[in-house]
């Protein structure tokens, strides 16, 4: 059997346009995205690559980002390919109790809460700062026998994560049938037998949400402004918080503005190089 080839692309865009670039990359035939610092390393098949128009995919990239441009591509071998994805798959650990584990190396960190985190190449490994900045206030604001709301679960990693530390139930959403798939799995894999429902749902379409103790949104800008209305209908009643990440610092004041006209007002904040997560409270 002759082994298959692929094609890695290496698109550079600006890191806040990435999850928007992600979605219009997912109507093509894409088997995977790994998202660096200002790079999207995209694969395909390389039987799939040839039937493309290319100049009709590079115009739908700059939709998004008209800066973003093809840097690199490289035609790899299905071993080296392999190899190298699960090579990249290594843990992290995020606070003093809790570590992100690939499947292949679960009980590596000696933490008490691993999350095993087996992610489409889509939605990352967890060494995003986002990620972690949300593992840190998850770890704080989230009660035993809790409910959250996940908005845009993706691998479903906060999910897991708040099952973990002892919420009684989350629902977890998300838009992209590929991230319901992935969760799927991961819920498995960490053991979680129930307490976690996923639904393949757009929250932007959709009228509101039920009420909640909790809710994450690791999202970007203009989704999270977007939906502050819905997320405050949410927690208002039980004086809960809403979780906040996927804004960049240098949008800091603009958010603070956005939320404080939308009765939320931010009680703590966490930053990572370029980017800040908050908590969120209602006002009454």
């Amino acid at each position: 059997m002759v082994p298959e080839k692929f094609i890695n692309l290496v698109i550079e865009t600006k890191e806040e346009l990435a999850e928007n670039l992600v979605a219009v990359l997912s109507q093509f035939p894409i088997l995977g995205v790994e998202e660096q610092n200002d790079v999207l390393v995209v694969t395909f098949r390389k039987t799939d690559w040839e039937f493309l128009e290319y100049d009709f995919f590079v115009e739908c990239l700059k939709l998004v980002d008209k800066d973003a441009k093809i840097s690199r591509i490289d035609v790899i071998n299905e071993k080296n390919w392999n190899e190298e994805w699960e090579m990249n798959l290594t843990p992290v650990t995020v606070t003093d109790n809790i570590a992100i584990v690939p499947s292949t190396k679960v009980n590596s960190t000696r933490k008490p809460i691993e999350l095993i985190i087996d992610p489409k190449m889509s939605f990352g490994t967890g060494h995003h700062s986002t990620t972690k900045i949300m593992i840190q206030l998850a770890e704080k604001y989230v009660r035993p026998e809790s409910f959250w709301i996940d908005v845009g679960t993706g691998t479903g990693i906060l999910a897991i994560l708040a099952k973990k530390l002892g919420a009684k139930e989350v629902l977890a959403l998300d838009n992209n049938i590929w991230a319901i798939e992935n969760a799927t799995e991961n819920i498995v894999k960490n053991g979680i037998k129930e307490g976690i429902d996923l639904i393949e749902l757009d929250v932007d379409t959709h009228i509101f949400l039920p009420v909640a103790d909790g809710i994450f949104a690791n999202l970007n800008y203009d989704l999270i402004v977007r939906n502050l209305r819905k997320f405050y209908s949410s927690v208002v009643s039980t004086q809960g918080v809403v979780l906040v990440s996927g804004i960049l610092l240098y949008d800091y004041d603009d958010f603070v503005h956005n939320i404080t006209n939308n009765n939320f007002e931010v009680v703590d904040v966490l930053r990572e190089y370029e980017w800040f997560g908050a908590v969120l409270t209602p006002k009454y």
